[in-house]
């Protein structure tokens, strides 16, 4: 047992393949565990806490789509997968894994049986916290009881201080910025040409890696954007560079949970221009705390709005500080005690 920021931490090891190990040696610690409530934060925590003799007093956060697609993104071939089935599953084994169709086709019996025992093990725990409505539907669908929304905390104040700081490398005086995975279902290939097509002559800050970085790079040279691409940044820059954004660039195209980035964000009140996937709506609720488009289209022309307006970044900034409240620990840490109140 250590001492991490005056929490008692007890780290495990475990060998072997992760989605295995991990969750037997959690239910192996966790079956003389006395506490009164246990909360799981993720698939392999939620298995193994669900794995011991009291299922029924734990809680588990599902802040992505695992109980319901195998890659846990609900994208298929840089589109939205249309569901589990057997033929959608031979489409989104592409670029997973390594072997040519039909051959892929092999893991699919194992793809459906995984999926099968999270939700099995789903269906016994005590709650189940959904981070989103979207979350949350996807949940109900697949037969999960007991689910309800409590989304993420953000601490305005907390990310107000550290925002405040100095960034640890240089930013432009004016930039758009666009922080997380260079992968597809975040939108990466959208990004370069949304910037592009909204003509703000303002280069475009990259906090993120991934998979899809050459062809960012390749992307901007061609459309003559000014690309500044810092790679993975400790948080305290993340929130340094979104608090001196001229405008948060978000292109997901995958049904969003509850996007970290857009919370901290509203915190900030970094005014962003945002596509309009799964939970982020119910971010902005009915306030004016950002852009929402449908389109990438749209996307640039949001871009540009925010870029070239100073009253319109004006109110959405205020728009998104008063937002942020309904995120803060004050409205929602209440909640989340009175889930362990009635597990326990």
């Amino acid at each position: 047992m250590e001492d991490l920021e005056g929490l008692r931490v007890r780290r495990l090891s475990a060998r072997g393949r992760r989605r295995l190990s991990v969750p037997r040696v959690l239910a192996r610690e966790l079956a003389g565990e006395t506490a009164d409530a246990i909360h799981a934060q993720h698939s392999l925590s939620a298995l193994g806490a669900l794995g011991g003799p009291r299922p029924e007093r734990v809680a588990v956060t599902v802040r992505d789509h695992w109980p319901v697609c195998f890659w846990s993104t609900r994208i298929s071939r840089g589109a939205l997968c249309p569901g589990c089935g057997v033929g959608p599953m031979t489409r989104c084994l592409d670029g997973h894994v390594p072997a040519p169709a039909p051959l892929s086709w092999g893991a699919i019996p194992y793809m459906q049986g995984d999926l099968a025992l999270k939700r099995a093990a789903l269906r016994r725990a005590g709650a189940t916290l959904a981070v989103s409505g979207a979350i949350a539907e996807e949940l109900r669908a697949a037969g999960i009881p007991r689910v309800q929304v409590i989304p993420n905390i953000v601490d305005a104040v907390e990310a107000r201080a550290v925002a405040a700081g100095a960034c640890s490398f240089p930013l432009p005086e004016r930039f758009l910025l666009f922080i997380g995975k260079l992968e597809a279902n975040k939108g990466a290939r959208l990004l370069i040409p949304a910037v592009a097509a909204a003509r703000t002559g303002l280069p475009l800050v990259v906090l993120g890696e991934g998979s899809l970085a050459h062809a960012l790079k390749f992307d901007a040279t061609a459309a003559g954007v000014t690309l500044v691409l810092r790679g993975w940044a400790e948080r305290e820059d993340v929130l340094r560079a979104l608090a001196r954004a001229t405008a948060l660039v978000f292109p997901s195209v995958w049904p969003e949970p509850l996007s970290r980035v857009l919370l901290e964000a509203l915190a900030l009140g970094t005014p962003l221009a945002a596509m309009d996937t799964g939970g982020t709506r119910e971010i902005l609720g009915e306030s004016e705390a950002g852009l929402l488009v449908t389109e990438p289209a749209a996307l640039a022309e949001a871009v540009g709005r925010i870029a070239s307006d100073h009253a319109l970044r004006g109110r959405l900034g205020e728009a998104a500080r008063a937002r942020a409240e309904a995120f803060s620990p004050r409205v929602l840490v209440p909640r989340y005690e009175a889930v362990y109140r009635r597990l326990a």
